[in-house]
């Protein structure tokens, strides 16, 4: 259950990761900006929008919260 992920969880990071990367950008938002917004640093924010690491749902919730959308629409554009 939590080895290494399937090739559809990879995909599926990295398209939260675009529509993360999307948002931030819409907004005017750097990378360090939007991690100092949620409480993170910008290596987190970087390694989310390449799909590199998954987020929490806490991480989703504080990004969907700064960019003003839905949680969803970080799963489903």
């Amino acid at each position: 259950m939590y080895g290494r992920p399937t090739p559809l969880q990879l995909q599926e990071r990295r398209r939260v990761g675009d529509r993360i990367r999307y948002l931030r950008r819409q907004r005017g938002l750097s990378q360090e900006k939007l991690a100092e917004l949620i409480g993170r640093d910008r290596q987190s924010v970087s390694s989310w929008e390449r799909g590199a690491t998954p987020l929490n749902l806490d991480d989703l919730a504080a990004i969907a919260q700064v960019c003003g959308v839905a949680t969803w629409r970080l799963f489903y554009g």
